[in-house]
């Protein structure tokens, strides 16, 4: 069994809208819908969690019953950053999965583009390791720079990659890790897999999708909702 942590407790300041991004309207529906009925239509996943402000929490539960989003189980308080809010989503998820062997898929709410096939590579991942993150190759040249002003040497693209979310793990250790971590060093890391990785866990990489936008400034607001039109 597979549950989702979409987290939306970002404010979206970079965009400069009057809502979060998150909760803006593109192609008739707020941004999270059109990323909640993704998970809805997956046959992978039996459920999900929306990570986010209390004051949104009516609001998400209203768009649950319109646009009917029956997967969505519960919605957890956002932490006051993105490790925190996993660890939120996780403890809301627990009681969900009881003994259950299972993964937790951990989402941006602002990903309305993530496809079927990105989230079947996924599920397919966790059979064969314990976290799975999509990724795309870097196809520019990629240089270093101590001081940000020259150029101090180069670096071999063959061997990088920029990673995606959403990403998939196994969901009992994911949960131990969160729990066992002090909150200072949860709240020093980024990724999802951040943590498994500095733990030792191998991280199995899966293609990702240049389509996968994540939501940052307004000019994504207009790319997304076109993209969706054309869906």
């Amino acid at each position: 069994m597979n549950v989702v942590l979409v987290l939306s407790g970002g404010t979206g300041t970079r965009l400069g809208a009057s809502v979060p991004k998150q909760y803006c309207t593109i192609a008739g529906k707020p941004v999270i819908v059109h990323t909640l009925e993704q998970f809805q239509k997956c046959h992978g996943v039996a459920g999900v969690i929306v990570v986010a402000l209390a004051e949104w929490r009516a609001k998400i539960l209203v768009w649950k019953e319109a646009y009917g989003l029956s997967k969505l189980w519960a919605i957890a308080p956002a932490g006051a950053d993105r490790q925190l809010s996993i660890r939120n989503g996780l403890t809301a998820a627990k009681g969900y999965m009881k003994e259950a062997a299972g993964g937790v898929i951990v989402q941006d709410a602002a990903r309305p583009l993530t496809s079927q096939d990105l989230l079947a590579r996924l599920v397919q991942g966790l059979e064969e390791a314990p976290a799975v993150m999509p990724v795309l190759p870097i196809t520019d040249t990629t240089y270093t720079s101590e001081d940000g002003e020259w150029v101090s040497g180069l670096l071999d693209r063959k061997r990088l990659f920029a990673g995606q979310a959403p990403e998939a793990f196994h969901f009992w250790p994911y949960l131990k890790l969160y729990e066992e971590t002090p909150t200072e060093i949860l709240s020093s890391m980024s990724g999802s897999c951040q943590l498994p990785f500095s733990k030792g866990w191998k991280v199995k990489m899966v293609p990702g999708d240049a389509e996968n936008l994540k939501i940052t400034y307004a000019a994504d607001l207009k790319t997304c909702e076109r993209k969706l039109l054309e869906r």
